[in-house]
């Protein structure tokens, strides 16, 4: 990703872990962490939480609703919606970029010419909570105003998970008073109009006074995407209002005023149903954005937060639960929540690092969904993967004109990608040359595309869009590599993910992912029983992947003096890349790297130095220490969200929660994708009772793995008897004849190192 660092500072020094008590395989879930974050004050270190339902994304402020600016702005997101300004004044702005729409949960309150706000005076018992079960943000509040008036409020803010263009809010408020109170229902530009550079223009506004609707058509600039957003009112049956138009001149804004009477004691309740569409997904948005509202009215909150619940318990149902460590599993919850809000079924616009919170490094689609998200959603909802894939596969013709330009042949995707897929990396090349040399994205894309065909055999979706995209990544490498006088491959003039030494030779994660995506595309051509060049398997034996036997480590690059690294590079090269070494190598790598890792890089080298020594079978607590670095001196606060680094960056960052998953799922499990099988290898240390990966999915079937402290028991709940490879042997899983395997207790095994499982602490400048 760019060096360029975008949004807040987050807290550093955080203490590690206790023990907690063993729990017995198979008991009822103890410690499985909270699904309701609450937060009690807005100071502080408070940062506003956000819910998404993976076409729509909403920040919610601390007033409960509305927009508000400050380090972490109450942005709304739609996915796809990018605009691009031609000669900006500003260069780094001539890209496209995923506007923001107007905000849509604005629904204030005022009475006698004040409006309640949050941080504001008279505001008493203030409480904001999301509910991971069901993605609504809930915040109350006592208001007492300027005129000694006391209001209690409660608002509701979500989007509609059983409908991607659908948006809700709902005020019910008890005034402690009697006399005139207003409800003002606003489509807010103000993130349009203040965005720099201003991404949209209005297309036109209007009102339905005697519906209670309000709507807004805007268009991106340079794309012409339009967006309407339509919002329609219900009322409980003691408000009785007269109703004004608002914003009639403000731009990019529309907006109703009810003001009507009130009664000290009894409560009011104002709900609003929001309509969102595109003109990508509807030829007339308008239309479609108004049927939304007026269907959404028609069949009431309650109806509506019913089907909501239901989609997020289908969710819920494929999860990871920990056991023991109360905190640990609650920030499990809430990564596994966030990251969800940023994608869904049929939505084939990739995830952002920001995901659906924020418009954050302009919306673009980077390594970082294929490498550190899309393993996350795929073990366990290969629906939600599948949008990754497609985002690829429908932008392959730009990748391969991408090559053609270059001097390649094949298909080479960009670094950076938004609406179409030529490249989308902001100028000048002298501060941004990852766009010219961070080639190994298109590997990252490969093995992202045969890792769906290994966990779900679909040779249709194979021969129909994956094999397109491996055969076109693996003639690029074929055609990048250049044989040597040496008789080897060689690869020149890249940049691998330690972004630190850019434009090197021989760099060990490109050369690796390159050989890899050469193996699959042959693996994948074999599956669909066509004849792969053979060059591909001869490039990929004969490539270049260094090794300094007196340092017993790769090298990271050619000529490579033990420089500091930004962030895990040749450390990749065990998990994804399941790059055959001997052991001693593998820790050698882990041991000569981990110190000479930037400590104010981003979390996900952590992530993998779990998964690597969980692999290797390291003796000692290193596991769990590496997995408390890779989440306490990123989470931010009561909502659990992470921060691009420890001291600051994007927020809320997906792409460190994608690897933060990835240690349940592939590292604690020892869970790799095989052809034929599926390959189990569990440990665990005595800080965790135990994880339950519910609802894992390959081919067809469905298992959940539960890994106890001295057992791991895995249940196939669906589909056909598969086999386990396990380090013991292949056994066969069955329905009603559950497989238990020894849990690896590195924790418990001899070491010289007597401190390893004492206490710890770790704080945000600590190197490895």
């Amino acid at each position: 990703m760019r060096s360029v660092i975008r949004l807040l500072a987050v807290a550093g020094a955080l203490s590690l872990f206790a023990s907690v008590a063993q729990q017995a395989e198979g008991a009822a879930p103890a410690g499985s962490g909270s699904f309701l974050l609450t937060a009690n004050s807005p100071g502080g270190t408070y940062a506003p939480t956000f819910t998404g339902n993976g076409m729509l994304g909403v920040r919610v402020p601390p007033s409960g609703q509305g927009y508000a600016a400050g380090t972490v702005p109450a942005q709304s997101e739609l996915a796809g919606f990018y605009g691009q300004v031609s000669n900006d004044p500003k260069p780094a702005n001539d890209v496209q970029q995923r506007a923001n729409i107007p905000t849509w949960s604005t629904l204030t309150f005022a009475e006698n010419g004040n409006t309640f706000a949050v941080p504001g005076p008279g505001v008493s018992n203030w409480r904001q909570s999301i509910d991971l079960h069901t993605g609504i943000v809930s915040t109350t509040a006592s208001w007492t105003a300027p005129d000694g008036h006391v209001t209690d409020l409660s608002y509701q803010v979500l989007t509609d998970r059983a409908n991607p263009s659908l948006g809700l809010v709902q005020l019910q408020f008890t005034p402690h008073w009697s006399g005139p109170a207003t409800v003002t229902d606003a489509i807010d530009g103000t993130a349009d109009t203040t965005a720099t550079p201003e991404l949209t223009t209005q297309v036109a506004k209007g009102w339905n006074v005697a519906a209670r609707q309000d709507w807004v058509t805007i268009a991106t600039k340079g794309t012409g995407i339009q967006a309407t957003l339509a919002s329609q009112l219900q009322v409980s049956p003691n408000v009785l209002p007269t109703t004004t138009q608002t914003d009639q001149t403000t731009d990019q804004s529309v907006g109703q005023e009810l003001a009507f009477p009130v009664q000290s004691g009894q409560t009011y309740t104002i709900t609003k149903y929001v309509g969102v569409e595109s003109s990508q997904n509807s030829a007339d948005s308008l239309t479609a954005a108004q049927a939304q509202a007026t269907a959404a009215a028609a069949t009431g909150w309650n109806s509506l937060l019913g089907a909501n619940q239901a989609s997020w318990a289908s969710l819920w149902q494929g999860s990871i639960e920990v056991r023991g460590n109360r905190t640990l599993a609650t920030d499990v919850n809430a990564s596994e929540f966030y990251l969800w809000s940023s994608t869904r079924d049929g939505v084939d616009w990739s995830v952002s690092p920001a995901g659906l919170s924020s418009n954050g490094y302009d919306g673009h689609i980077f390594w970082d969904a294929e490498t550190w998200m899309y393993p996350s959603l795929l073990a366990q909802h290969p629906d939600l993967a599948a949008g990754m894939n497609a985002y690829r596969f429908g932008r392959l013709s730009e990748a391969q004109q991408h090559a053609t330009t270059t001097g390649y042949t094949g298909a080479r995707f960009p670094w950076e990608s938004a609406l179409d897929g030529t490249e989308q990396i902001p100028p000048p090349t002298s501060v941004n040359s990852e766009g010219l040399y961070e080639q190994h994205i298109t590997a990252d894309i490969a093995l992202a595309q045969w890792q769906y065909y290994l966990v779900t055999g679909d040779k249709t979706w194979l021969q129909q869009q994956g094999w397109p995209v491996l055969s076109g990544a693996a003639a690029f490498w074929a055609s990048r590599a250049t044989l040597g006088s040496d008789g080897k491959y060689h690869i020149t003039g890249v940049t691998g993910p330690d972004e630190e030494n850019p434009n090197v030779n021989d760099e060990v994660y490109t050369n690796v992912g390159a050989m890899r995506t050469l193996q699959d595309a042959t693996a994948a051509a074999q599956a669909l029983g066509i004849n792969a060049p053979a060059s591909w398997t001869q490039i990929a034996d004969n490539l270049v992947v260094p090794v300094n036997n007196a340092l017993n480590m790769h090298p990271e690059f050619s000529g490579y003096q033990n420089q500091l690294v930004k962030q895990a590079d040749v450390t990749l090269l065990q998990y994804p890349w399941n790059y055959a070494m001997p052991p001693k190598l593998a820790e050698g790598d882990i041991n000569f790297y981990v110190p000479r890792t930037d400590p104010s890089g981003p979390s996900m080298s952590d992530a993998v130095n779990l998964i690597d020594n969980a692999a290797l079978n390291t003796p000692g607590c290193a596991s769990y220490v590496y997995t408390e670095r890779s989440y306490q001196p990123f989470i931010r606060d009561v909502f659990d969200q992470f921060s691009e680094t420890r001291t600051g960056g994007a927020f809320t960052f997906m792409t460190g929660i994608g690897g933060f998953l990835q240690e349940f799922l592939y590292g604690y499990s020892g869970m790799r994708w095989n052809a034929n099988n599926v390959q189990l290898n569990p440990s665990l240390n005595g800080q965790i009772g135990g994880i339950v990966l519910h609802n894992l999915q390959w081919r067809g079937r469905t298992f959940t793995v539960t890994i106890g402290q001295q057992r791991t028991v895995v249940r196939l709940t669906s589909g056909a008897p598969f086999q386990i490879e396990t380090s013991t042997g292949t056994r066969l899983l069955t329905r009603g004849r559950p497989l238990k395997l020894l849990t690896r207790r590195p924790d418990m095994t001899s070491s010289s190192d007597l401190v390893r499982c004492g206490h710890v602490t770790a704080s945000s400048s600590q190197p490895g």
